[in-house]
């Protein structure tokens, strides 16, 4: 049937979030997102035992990322269309498929187009998830989307680390191990939906309010920071890894070590950066964390392992501090437009990144990969001059802390 607009900050939404579903769909978002960090901490086994070039892997890179931008704005209009909460558990069985069949093919071309298919079941549950865990949600949209969104981290946080458990004793053929968790997912995150779906009409007639007008012009400018952003996040899981294992002379093992630190920082990064963004400013959590990325990717060519590890925490949580905020963002930017405003966030972000990425590949065979991290270090200084322009939404919800004003005190009582 077909899905009424809604207006996603009405006061008069419930005041508390129905957690079960938030919960739930947070580990549904941790499942599916393992999937695809799973993908890039296979890449280093792939580097070794195939002997990909640095464009190879750049193309990889590029092949997840386009397979995520094309495939996600195009599940988030059917889903503005009319209800598509069967993506859910669809999305987690075929990035299950995809990443389980990664490491068992025999040819380049095929590895490719089983990068593609999780990837696609990846794309597929993002603009459902976010939606669905906007209707579960109550006043505190930004902490409440959090929860939703931390599961993403902690989901590429684990890939690397189940990656190096699984593939170190069992060798590439046994990724359909990793494949497991979202299939089990998927069968939680229908039971729950099916639940909350079930409550009584007029709780979701709450949820369901006439929309506000799009603002596309800040939704433009908000996605074009969310590009390079992206393009910093995938440089640094293909990139990191394959520096530490060619100029280091690490394993691919504690390649992924690293790559699940910077991801598990991450996830406390969108965690922490949602609800900090109610007490400082939503802007100040677009713009500083950034600012602190450019010395520490620039540093990173001159230092050991231990150190880099160090580096990727700090890296993690300013990467990821206002992912929390970005799909409060997209929402609020086009109320009339919820999942289409998902899919080109998380989507297309991620696709222009893989591009600005397998550019980097090439620039990593001709010149080497301390100058790859040198050109990223760039990318957050243009994030955050972008992300200092960016306007309040118009549907943000009455009272919220955009720029960061210092507490006043008043005389009397």
């Amino acid at each position: 049937m077909s899905s009424p607009t809604h207006h996603i900050d009405d006061p008069r939404r419930p005041a508390r979030a129905s957690r079960p579903t938030l919960v739930t769909l947070s580990l549904g978002h941790a499942s599916v997102d393992l999937c695809g960090g799973a993908l890039f901490a296979v890449l280093p086994f792939l580097a070794v035992e195939r002997h990909y070039s640095y464009a190879a892997a750049g193309v990889f890179a590029l092949v997840a990322t386009l397979a995520s931008a094309v495939v996600q704005p195009l599940m988030g209009l059917h889903g503005d269309r009319g209800e598509a909460h069967w993506l859910l558990p669809a999305g987690l069985v075929v990035a299950g498929l995809g990443v389980g069949a990664v490491g068992l093919t025999t040819s380049y071309p095929q590895t490719l187009l089983a990068v593609a298919v999780c990837m696609a079941g990846v794309a597929a549950y993002h603009p459902e998830g976010a939606r669905w865990a906007r209707y579960a949600s109550g006043h505190r949209v930004t902490a409440d989307m959090s929860v939703f969104s931390v599961g993403g981290g902690a989901g590429y946080a684990l890939g690397p680390l189940v990656v190096a458990v699984t593939l170190t004793p069992l060798g590439l053929g046994g990724t359909p191990v990793v494949a497991v968790i979202p299939f089990a997912a998927a069968v939680g995150v229908t039971v729950v939906l099916r639940r909350f779906r079930g409550r009584p009409a007029e709780e979701h007639d709450r949820r369901h309010m006439p929309a506000g007008p799009s603002e596309w012009r800040p939704f433009a400018g908000f996605l074009a920071m969310f590009c390079l952003l992206g393009a910093v996040a995938t440089g640094l899981m293909t990139f990191v890894p394959l520096y530490l294992v060619h100029a280091l002379g690490t394993s691919p093992a504690a390649g992924n070590v690293v790559t699940g630190v910077l991801l598990a920082a991450a996830a406390a990064g969108t965690l922490s950066g949602g609800f900090a963004a109610a007490r400082v400013g939503r802007r100040v959590i677009l713009v500083a964390p950034q600012l602190a990325l450019v010395p520490v990717i620039a540093l990173l060519p001159q230092l050991d392992y231990g150190w880099t590890i160090v580096a990727m925490v700090v890296a993690g949580v300013a990467l990821n501090a206002n992912i929390g905020i970005a799909l409060v963002l997209a929402q609020e930017y086009l109320p009339s437009h919820m999942g289409l405003a998902t899919g080109l966030t998380i989507g297309m972000t991620g696709g222009v990144g893989g591009l600005i990425v397998a550019g980097l590949g090439v620039l990593g065979d001709a010149a080497g990969l301390a100058a790859v991290l040198y050109a990223l270090a760039a990318l957050p200084l243009a994030a955050a001059i972008l992300a200092a322009r960016l306007p309040c939404p118009a549907a943000a919800p009455p009272g919220t802390a955009w720029t960061w004003r210092p507490a006043t005190r008043h005389a009397g009582p």
